[in-house]
């Protein structure tokens, strides 16, 4: 077989390229610190790289949307913090309010500070997060979360959908709760019932707030207390219920303090009633810590320094002081939730950075280069190379014409 001068020729530029390109890629890993550049280079460790990198960026997807969940509901803590300081004081002022002694300007004083706090609290429920987002207005982010018309009455203006982020793989939490469940939601009175007097009534008749233990745990109907005077000149009383008519307690002589039961409900009565006043108990219903507080503010400006008009007002205000103590357990009821969520951020939180550092360090086992094999397959490439390169010269430099 003969092999023409062309034949060694493109062999061995052949051979020096390959060398070349070993070096070149050699240089390349070592410049990159990365041991597989291409899928050819090592299909099985591509693949790996492949999972694991999309792994690690999907876990640091959910960090950041943890870190976000987090300001979210920081952010809600803090306004729910300081709307409970705003009940309180009202909680306070509405309790002072069941002092005989206070003038009507001392009213009237409390009036203003409950008008500023119910500002103040409005304010608050209509806050926004640094991207103008309304906290508490549910899905409708855009829309402010409580209008108030031209007569003061306020209204929730947002839905009862929850804002979701995906923390982990299998854990999705709030971004926060909508203004409905935090400020709306709440049972007037006691929980159960609320108390009321008769616009009619000419004594000083007042009810306390009692308490119900019966089944279902809500009352069939309002049911009236009404006073009458009999033969004998005894103040008595009976309860009937509003809408059936029935007599649950037929007429019974009236003793001030001592406990008026029927159908679950227990309430006292003191002060000296008239014949033909009447105080009302009726179930509980839904009424927004906005109302409850301009229930509180209509109550002094319709103040009557009358027997009748101090038991009646002696009334409202133990209604508002009952619907606060329950704006209150709701909002901390919130605010436990909210707890739980912000622990629960924290702890997917850790264990994604956990699995983070895991995959992390199984790319790098992967991927990364061993810097002393390749620094020492570099050197032995150069060698290669060198010699590929002296032989060929040596080669090419041989011809028949030397011998003759």
């Amino acid at each position: 077989m003969r092999i023409s001068t062309s034949q060694i020729t493109s062999a061995g530029i052949r051979e020096m390229l390959l060398r070349q390109a070993e070096i070149q890629h050699t240089q390349l890993q070592l410049s990159t610190q990365l041991r597989v550049l291409k899928p050819s280079d090592d299909p099985v460790a591509a693949t790996a790289i492949s999972a694991l990198t999309s792994e690690i960026a999907q876990l640091e997807q959910f960090n950041r949307n943890s870190d976000a969940a987090k300001a979210s509901n920081e952010l809600e803590e803090t306004i729910l913090g300081s709307s409970t300081d705003i009940l309180f004081r009202m909680r306070e002022l509405t309790v002072a309010l069941g002092n005989g002694s206070y003038t009507q300007n001392e009213y009237n004083s409390i009036g203003v500070e409950l008008e500023e706090g119910l500002k103040e609290l409005l304010g608050l429920a209509n806050s926004r997060n640094a991207n103008g987002d309304y906290i508490f207005s549910g899905g409708q982010v855009d829309s402010k979360s409580f209008i108030k018309d031209a007569a003061g009455n306020i209204s929730y203006n947002g839905d009862q959908n929850q804002r979701l982020l995906r923390i982990s793989s299998g854990v999705v939490t709030q971004v926060s709760d909508s203004g409905f469940d935090v400020f709306v939601d709440i049972k007037n009175g006691n929980g159960a019932f609320t108390i009321n007097s008769n616009t009619a009534n000419t004594g000083g008749a007042i009810i306390t707030q009692g308490s119900y233990q019966a089944p279902p745990n809500f009352l069939a109907e309002p049911y009236s207390i009404t006073f009458a005077t009999d033969a004998s000149n005894n103040t008595t009383y009976t309860v009937t219920g509003d809408v059936s008519g029935t007599t649950f307690v037929p007429a019974t002589i009236y003793e001030p303090g001592n406990a008026i039961s029927f159908n679950g409900v227990t309430v006292e009565v003191s002060g000296e009633p008239d014949a033909g006043d009447i105080v009302g108990v009726a179930p509980s219903q839904s009424q927004s810590v906005f109302s409850v507080v301009q229930d509180a503010i209509n109550a002094i400006g319709q103040f009557d320094d009358t027997e009748a008009g101090r038991a009646e007002f002696s009334n409202r205000m133990t209604n508002v002081q009952e619907s606060l103590n329950n704006s209150l357990d709701n909002i901390n009821i919130v605010r436990g939730r909210l707890g739980g969520r912000l622990n629960a951020i924290d702890s997917e939180f850790d264990s994604n950075l956990n699995q983070i550092a895991t995959n992390k360090s199984s790319l790098s086992d992967v991927r990364d280069l061993d810097v002393i094999e390749a620094s020492t397959r570099y050197s032995q490439q150069l060698v290669v190379l060198e010699a590929a390169q002296a032989s060929f010269v040596r080669i090419q430099g041989l011809s028949l014409f030397n011998f003759l």
